[in-house]
């Protein structure tokens, strides 16, 4: 299973909240969104030169989310990301909203929220599901 080297970190601001002060839930994906493209940052790939130079799109197929705590203004969320299940043209990504909790002896992470994201490699022309590259899975 492959995970981002690092986590990518997303510092809640207000935009990010609901009246109650907490994450709205549709941020999350947005979050989520911004932790995959910098997976791609990190592999010298963005969406624009998937499709310019490779001809494939990644396009959300399917997902599910579960909220475990409330995520507030000024939090600091680590966005990791790890690879559950790869077929040929889809893969599996769990992603993962935490906290870093510090109850004076320990620091560690709370997870806020996860989603399971099912993404399917499509060609940029016909639409068509198209083999996922060996190349994008490598560290």
């Amino acid at each position: 299973m492959t995970t981002t080297p690092t986590p990518y970190l997303h510092r809640v601001c207000y935009s990010d909240t609901d009246a109650a002060g907490f994450v709205y839930h549709g941020r999350y994906l947005e979050i989520f969104e911004r932790s995959r493209a910098e997976w791609l940052y990190q592999r010298d790939l963005s969406p624009t030169k998937l499709i310019n130079e490779f001809g494939i799109l990644l396009p959300v197929h399917e997902l599910s989310m579960h909220f475990y705590k409330p995520g507030r203004l000024d939090d600091l969320l680590y966005i990791d990301q790890v690879i559950e299940h790869r077929g040929r043209t889809r893969v599996a990504v769990k992603q993962t909203a935490s906290r870093m909790i510090d109850d004076g002896d320990t620091n560690d992470l709370q997870i806020i929220a996860s989603a399971l994201i099912h993404i399917v490699c499509v060609d940029t022309k016909t639409l068509k599901p198209k083999a996922l590259p060996e190349w994008l899975f490598i560290n």
